[in-house]
């Protein structure tokens, strides 16, 4: 009896572990500053918005839900929760309006000598739609940084490994990202 209680009380803290590295995880993201790449190998920092984390709530939310929904429906699965978090927020690539003007000049100095010079100058404007939203070319998911699957079968070995595997394969993500422990029964 001592050691099932030992393994039970191992099993206990390493899921405590995992969901607050979740948590951290989740809280750093949310902190981070999104870098805007554009044509022209130019960046803009743009700092998280009320909007922007609300997107990607969202986007956590929708995907925990279809995960959710998805594990619920495998024999032997039961009831299923899922807690997704990304490592970084939205990508988009925005429209830029570049102009290069290049100006060439030829000089004689007294002795009869003539030099060229050319003068190349480039501008770049970021294109908005309308007085306030730039243009945005692409737009590209966060990564996942983990997931934490919560589920009334995840006692057994062969239903554990069904779940991750599931959710390796819906998400495109590796193993070692997906976590599956069971439901506390208290």
């Amino acid at each position: 009896m001592g050691l099932f209680q030992q393994g039970f009380n191992e099993r206990i803290i390493y899921a405590i572990a995992i969901i607050v590295a979740l948590g951290v995880v989740f809280i750093y993201s949310e902190q981070k500053e999104q870098a805007v790449p554009s044509l022209g190998q130019q960046s803009i920092s743009v700092a998280s918005s009320a909007t922007e984390n609300s997107e990607i709530a969202a986007l956590e939310k929708s995907t925990e839900e279809k995960i959710s929904q998805c594990l619920a429906s495998i024999q032997g699965v039961g009831q299923a929760k899922a807690l997704v978090t990304f490592s970084s927020g939205i990508k988009r690539e925005y429209a830029f309006d570049k102009s290069v003007t290049t100006k060439t000049s030829k000089q004689t100095d007294k002795d009869g000598g003539i030099s060229e010079v050319e003068e190349v100058t480039e501008t770049s404007q970021l294109v908005m739609a309308g007085n306030s939203t730039p243009v945005i070319i692409s737009e590209q998911r966060p990564e996942i940084a983990g997931v934490l699957i919560i589920a009334q079968g995840a006692s057994d070995p062969k239903i554990r490994e069904q779940i991750t595997l599931a959710v390796k394969t819906l998400l495109n993500i590796d193993a070692a990202k997906v976590s599956v422990v069971p439901i506390s029964s208290e």
